[in-house]
């Protein structure tokens, strides 16, 4: 083969391979955000206790990871927990948990209020949030869109819940039609609780009897956030003033481009220099 048909060859290899880079993770689930929430904590501001019941064994409500990925069609929603159970049979395969996820996306309109059953919390100013997933199973989960005018639509077809067959992992599927596109510098408000389906917005809450939850506060057994410190998790649920958090993972397209023109960049060197010799 020819010094000029090699070097040909090598730059349609080199184009092929920049194709190959540009296309990989397109068409596939790609990991947007992934965040840890430290094990045992799942206490709230300190003392919040479980019901007395014999279906709430210990871990229901400890929150382990938070992952958002996104595919050509759906953005997921992923609640990694100690473990996962469904006595009443919910059709999602999971029972217990209660789950909200405010987003703050960057947008001048937004709430800065955040409701769990008959408490009100609040979010620092300005850091208000635009987007409210709300989750529980018996096809209660919903998707609110804060419009420009303040008023929130509401999406529920578009929104569905499963339990995976990790036995310890809810994922939350949103067709990507309703949500803006995840960006990297979005901040999440996870809470976690326990559902009840007769409760005001599904929160169970404190009370007497083996079905309540017991102890003092808010019915939040977890948040997403530190144990300890001016962001913990019982800093933020003793002063009911709410902090994001933020995580994540570059977007593969922009990586991916920048390889393809690299990569190019390269192949046009290569030939310049074999074909003229150094200047």
């Amino acid at each position: 083969m020819s010094v000029r048909k090699s070097g040909f060859a090598l730059l349609v290899f080199l184009c092929l391979v920049a194709c190959s880079t540009l296309v990989q993770g397109q068409g596939q689930e790609r990991t947007i955000v992934f965040l840890k929430d430290p094990r045992g904590d799942d206490v709230g501001a300190g003392d919040l206790l479980y019901p007395d019941h014999a279906v709430y064994v210990p871990g229901l409500f400890d929150l382990l990871e938070f992952k958002v990925s996104i595919d050509d069609d759906f953005v997921y929603f992923d609640f990694q927990f100690v473990g996962l159970t469904n006595p009443f049979q919910a059709p999602e395969g999971y029972f217990h948990q209660r789950l909200e996820v405010y987003i703050q996306t960057g947008e001048t309109t937004g709430s800065t209020e955040i409701t769990v059953g008959k408490h009100q919390l609040q979010t620092r100013s300005p850091q208000g949030w635009n987007l409210r997933l709300s989750v529980a199973p018996f096809d209660e989960s919903r998707l609110y869109v804060m419009g420009e005018d303040g008023c929130l639509k509401v999406y529920s077809q578009e929104v569905s819940s499963r339990g995976l067959a990790d036995q310890n992992t809810i994922r939350v599927q949103v067709d990507r039609s309703v949500l803006p596109q995840p960006d990297l510098a979005w901040g999440y408000y996870v809470l976690v609780g326990s559902f009840d389906g007769l409760a005001e917005g599904f929160w169970r809450d404190l009370g007497d009897g083996t079905w309540q939850l017991g102890g003092t506060g808010t019915p939040i057994f977890d948040l997403l956030s530190p144990r300890y410190g001016s962001r913990g998790q019982k800093t933020q649920l003793s002063k009911g003033i709410l902090v994001p958090a933020y995580g994540g993972r570059t977007n593969l397209l922009p990586w991916s481009l920048g390889a393809v023109a690299v990569i190019l960049v390269l192949g046009v060197v290569f030939l310049w220099r074999w074909r003229y010799g150094k200047p």
